[in-house]
């Protein structure tokens, strides 16, 4: 059975392509037989949230990504000559993302390319801009008392008086009239019946997916609207009018589409499926593992159980059959890492309830995938390379957990671990950075006559994350800040030097601290949402950016039951605990948010609220955090590993880069979380999240000229 094309067409209609499009610029890096274009590589920066040693430095965070995209290359092509893509789980991961890119560029062809907009078209937008609508609300849930509503206000009953009942919670929540904008209604129907309106009248009933509507309009606020041959005029009403007409187009070619269109479903396949389902949500319900909002969902962990626990004779089964190529059990179960399952009953005829609207939704993507392989569109560059910066993903991340299981550590190497001291500096600095060389000159001629260095920090120093302490940084790693650091290193406590030229401009430096650290025994405390959820993580980073408080957040959001109690905070831990949380975490400045992680528990945004060193050196204390020291010993050898490993690729397929290119290309510094929409349905994260892998260049040989 094939569902309403409008209920299909109507859950994401926007295309936000991110197709890194190779073209003709220079590349930044070559990577054996691949290149790493500046287009990929301004994508990766600003669409994906990235960690770098200083986030507050534009280079390092470009170089710390660009050396995080060659270890991703590096392993994906590793990964093809060991032959991980002809695994099952790479095939059939990718053919999801392939047949995702095909109807995206489908919807391209036969919607978005035919759609048109003329003057009229703008000029009546512009002018719904330039008004705003006071607008008062009657609402029901259903017909029947909708039109009794209607009729009241037909009768002379005024519209105010039944305002107040007919929603109490509304009404009570808008004491005034709503403000209506431009493009704020999701349906364009409901948008012309505002605006046709005249002040003081009443809109027959209007039936929504929210329910039935009357509308009563107040007023209206005008401003003047701009003329629409103006080429500065706002380019969101022109995505306005383009989504509106595109889903007008998109809903008729849908309508033509599906006609004769069959499908029919295994039915003994399908419920032994939803018993698989219904038994795994139970468990998870029982356990109280539930996600955004009291769902259930389906793990990718949960997904694998399934596959395992089915067969691989079962797997190859066609769950269902349709003309051209039958949807086989093992390719739809993978569907549902791409489509998630949600549900709040885990009852069986729940599950099979919402397990037939998914795989209904899932038979008419695939009408549409195959539509779009017989037009050839899994030939278009854009989709070729959309999908090979996936694969590369898979692989890379296939490569990588194949170290885990090779690490073993005894007790004797804990202990030994626990008593080694390997020291790491640290230091503290004052700075006066400026960009005008005649005011550095001045500020070294006023502190040679004594003048005090923070005060003038306080006065002239243009880095804003510091001006606040007087251009006090705080404890970093001489390793940190380039020369600053590396010219901190050499003085001696009170010194001054300067200027320092940077790319930010000239600094001058006091040196305040020095201190040996231990890095193994460095901890840490974090305070962490951890959500299965993307639609809670771009919540998240949407409130974020609002100036929501993270710990009101976490507290909200976060799935790890032990932290919830305690809004996310963890606790003081070590920083070789946790995997890449750990390690991400040591690098990060006090309050720095950063995220989203990806874990075998979801994705984990961390902010950190604290560090310290612990110098414990006692037997009765090393017992007591035995298991806790042998994780962080397996994920630091781990690392090790995993790194040097990195670093023999990179002199095995000859890495360049151009430092040049890399210094020269202008990104956007803002941690941004980003979806790419697909035409007809869907969405997916705009580019693969890349593990923090910039550390191999620091088991790199050093004659080995990769490293500029």
């Amino acid at each position: 059975m094939i569902g309403s094309p409008a209920s299909l067409f109507a859950l994401l209609l926007f295309v936000s392509s991110t197709a890194a499009a190779q073209g003709k610029d220079k590349p930044i890096a070559s990577v054996g037989d691949e290149k790493i274009s500046q287009s990929e590589f301004k994508l990766r920066y600003e669409l994906v949230p990235q960690l770098s040693s200083d986030q507050r430095d534009v280079d390092s965070s470009k170089k710390d990504l660009l050396y995080s995209i060659i270890a991703e290359k590096l392993l994906a092509q590793e990964a093809r000559i060991l032959g991980f893509a002809e695994a099952d789980y790479f095939k059939e991961s990718i053919n999801q993302i392939r047949d995702l890119n095909i109807r995206d560029a489908l919807y391209k062809k036969v919607v978005a390319a035919k759609v048109q907009i003329t003057q009229a078209d703008i000029q009546k937008a512009l002018n719904r801009h330039s008004q705003t609508l006071d607008v008062n609300i009657i609402s029901a849930g259903d017909s029947t008392t909708i039109f009794r509503y209607y009729e009241k206000l037909q009768s002379g009953v005024p519209f105010d008086s039944i305002e107040k009942y007919s929603d109490v919670a509304e009404y009570d929540s808008n004491k005034g009239p709503i403000k209506i904008t431009y493009g704020q209604m999701s349906d364009d129907f409901v948008e012309d019946t505002l605006y046709n309106l005249r002040p003081g009248s009443s809109s027959y009933p209007v039936r929504t997916e929210g329910g039935w509507f009357i509308f009563k309009l107040v007023g209206v606020q005008y401003r003047v609207p701009p003329n629409a041959k103006d080429p500065d005029y706002n380019k969101s009403i022109l995505e306005v009018i383009r989504m509106r007409k595109s889903r007008i187009l998109g809903l008729r070619y849908l309508d033509n589409f599906y006609k004769n269109k069959k499908a029919v479903i295994d039915s003994t396949l399908f419920w032994d499926l939803a018993k698989k389902i219904s038994s795994i949500l139970t468990e998870k319900k029982r356990k109280k593992d539930y996600g955004e909002e009291g769902y259930l969902y389906l793990s990718e962990g949960n997904i694998m159980e399934i596959e395992n626990e089915t067969g691989n004779s079962l797997l190859e089964e066609d769950l269902v059959h349709i003309e051209g190529k039958p949807i086989k059990v093992r390719e739809y179960l993978y569907s549902l890492i791409v489509y998630p399952y949600l549900s709040k009953n885990p009852s069986l005829m729940s599950t099979a309830y919402s397990l037939a609207e998914n795989l209904n939704r899932y038979i008419q993507y695939q009408f549409l995938t195959a539509e779009g392989m017989s037009e050839g569109l899994q030939e278009l560059q854009d989709v070729k390379e959309d999908v090979n910066i996936w694969s590369d993903d898979y692989l890379a991340k296939m490569l990588k957990n194949t170290f885990r299981d090779s690490i073993h550590v005894s007790d004797q190497d804990v202990k030994d671990y626990y008593y080694e001291e390997k020291g790491r500096e640290k230091v503290d600095i004052l700075e006066i950075l400026n960009s005008n060389a005649d005011t550095i000159t001045s500020l070294l001629k006023k502190i040679n006559e004594g003048e005090n260095f923070r005060e003038l920090a306080r006065n002239y120093t243009q880095r804003s994350w510091t001006r606040a302490d007087s251009g006090e940084f705080g404890y970093f790693s001489v390793d940190s800040f380039g020369v600053i650091g590396k010219t901190a290193e050499r003085l001696k406590i009170g010194e001054v030097y300067g200027p320092i030229s940077t790319d930010s401009g000239y600094s001058i430096i006091k040196l305040v601290g020095r201190r040996l650290e231990s890095k193994e025994r460095e901890q840490v405390n974090i305070v962490e949402i951890l959500t299965h959820s993307l639609d809670t993580v771009e919540t998240i980073f949407r409130q974020l950016n609002e100036g929501k408080d993270f710990r009101g957040l976490a507290g909200r959001y976060t799935e790890r039951t032990w932290t919830k109690k305690d809004s996310g905070e963890f606790g003081y831990f070590s920083v070789y605990s946790f995997g890449d949380i750990g390690r991400i975490a040591s690098n990060l400045k006090m309050d720095q948010i950063y995220g989203p992680i990806v874990t075998d528990s979801g994705y984990s945004i961390i902010m950190l609220v604290g560090k310290k060193y612990d110098t414990t050196k006692t037997d009765q204390d090393f017992e007591s955090h035995k298991n806790e020291l042998k994780d962080d010993l397996i994920e630091k050898k781990f690392n090790e590993k995993f790194f040097e490993y990195i670093a023999g690729l990179a002199e095995k397929y000859k890495v360049s880069i151009d430092d040049d290119v890399l210094k020269n290309i202008k990104v956007i510094n803002i941690p941004m979380f980003t979806y790419r929409y697909i035409g007809f349905g869907g969405r997916i994260t705009a580019l693969p999240y890349l593990g923090t892998w910039n550390d191999w260049v620091k088991y790199l040989n050093k004659k080995s000229g990769i490293i500029p």
